[in-house]
């Protein structure tokens, strides 16, 4: 049976899930010169939700395997990104005022398929009132890229959490 996933946007009160949304296209293949991966070598992200608190929106990546990645964030103001797997600029394909770039490294992967396969749609609209969609771009050796649409605001936190582990990014108001 295939793992199906759900972005939740939860109201301030927390209230309301939202329903699935559709899938966008399959997640991008990790490179390889060998069989593909289908369990997780280090660190997998899982999947993606978001929810609305009073003063930011919080989008979760909840990883398995072991260890926690780094994660570095770069702002672009049109969505443009570079891959490092082919060398070439490409564009998100979320909309937003502005965007922020998560290079999660460290040995991440989001798997295509298989029992840690990353579970959200590939390409995720959100309503929130800062936080308005979540992209997985790019996933090369080792590193995955993920492009956040913004809204009018674009002040951020970005930390890891333990047990489980996950990714965890504060988008302000």
């Amino acid at each position: 049976m295939p793992k199906t996933s759900i972005i939740r946007q939860v109201s301030a009160a927390g209230a309301a899930v939202a329903a699935a949304l559709v899938l966008a296209g399959p997640a991008p293949a990790q490179a390889s010169t060998t069989s593909p991966v289908t369990s997780c070598p280090n660190i997998c992200v899982l999947d993606a939700r978001a929810g609305a608190h009073p003063d930011f929106d919080r989008l979760v990546f909840d990883l398995s395997g072991t260890g926690l990645p780094q994660v570095r964030a770069t702002a672009s103001a049109d969505g443009t990104y570079h891959t490092a797997g082919d060398d070439e600029i490409r564009h998100l394909q979320i909309s937003g005022k502005s965007y922020l770039l998560l290079d999660v490294s460290g040995g991440a992967v989001a798997l295509p398929s298989g029992p840690d396969a990353y579970a959200t749609p590939r390409v995720q609209s959100v309503s929130l009132p800062s936080l308005k969609g979540v992209e997985l771009a790019a996933g090369y050796e080792g590193n995955v890229t993920f492009g956040l649409a913004l809204g009018d605001h674009s002040q951020y936190k970005i930390f890891t959490l333990t047990s489980p582990n996950r990714v965890v990014v504060d988008v302000y108001h």
